[in-house]
């Protein structure tokens, strides 16, 4: 989590994971095989995907964004998006503890008219402590308002002054508790991680789950340092990107182009992959 807290952020990043595809047009929908591994191509698996080349990217100037009709936005360049359509996105945002980085998207998204919902990936919630080894570790039946009120009790300077208590009190606003990805058994449209390990658990759980309906989601991941001040330009960032899916005409065939023009502007790299219910 944030702070001192032990949620060990990615030390690379590895290409995405296949790019799945079931049939077009009004053909009906083959299953996906199952990935041998996140990342990995399964026995007669002919699904594509769009690997960056090299570990990192070399990203535009933000005079290629001028160049391209972008707007400038949080020091960045924004692509410009309409107002969002009736029917919106069924958004996932998912992090670790779902505390600070999804909570923040969930809130600023749910203010954009979204159909989102955020989640956790992690068996315990975890906040930071008095030290980094001695965190704050919760169930995740445990309430926020529980939380606050324990931290409270335990040292309200600490926790009012690294963020914590402010944090808390924004999550019970939301919703009552933190929830566990790998226990919702919602469909979604789109699911947004916030760094590496989270997309893996979640495209792990999405594999190894009955497939039903073939109803496609789109899984992408862009890394997010665990801090209030970066997830609140995570969260931003992430809200753009959904709006401008949102616009796609096509978005299967479309989401490729978008996300390479957000990895241009923002200089973050993008992991994608589609998963199937």
């Amino acid at each position: 989590m944030i702070g001192s807290a032990p949620e060990a952020m990615p030390a690379s990043s590895r290409p995405a994971p296949p790019l799945a595809r079931c049939g077009g047009g009004s053909r009906p929908l083959t299953p996906a095989p199952r990935l041998a591994a996140v990342g990995r191509r399964g026995p007669g698996d002919t699904s594509r995907h769009r690997p960056p080349p090299g570990s990192r990217r070399h990203f535009v100037r933000a005079a290629a964004g001028a160049e391209r009709g972008w707007e400038p936005w949080g020091g960045s360049w924004a692509l410009p998006c309409a107002a969002m359509p009736s029917s919106p996105l069924r958004v996932a945002v998912v992090c670790s503890s779902n505390q600070n980085r999804s909570m923040e998207a969930h809130n600023i998204l749910s203010k954009r008219g979204f159909s989102v919902r955020s989640f956790g990936t992690g068996t315990h919630v975890k906040l930071p402590g008095p030290a980094p080894d001695k965190p704050n570790v919760y169930d995740f039946k445990t309430t926020y308002d529980q939380m606050y009120n324990d931290l409270l009790r335990k040292d309200k300077e600490l926790y009012t002054q690294n963020g914590i208590l402010h944090m808390l009190d924004r999550n019970k606003r939301i919703k009552p508790r933190p929830e566990r990805f790998q226990n919702c058994k919602d469909v979604f449209d789109l699911i947004l991680t916030c760094e590496e390990r989270v997309y893996d658990q979640v495209v792990e759980d999405l594999n190894s789950r009955e497939q039903e309906t073939c109803q496609p989601v789109h899984v992408i991941n862009v890394d997010i340092q665990d801090n209030h001040e970066e997830a609140t330009l995570g969260a931003f960032l992430i809200c753009e990107l959904c709006q401008c899916i949102q616009h796609t005409e096509d978005m299967e065939n479309e989401i490729d182009e978008l996300l390479q023009e957000f990895e241009e502007k923002s200089g973050r790299t993008f992991l994608h992959t589609v998963c199937f219910y």
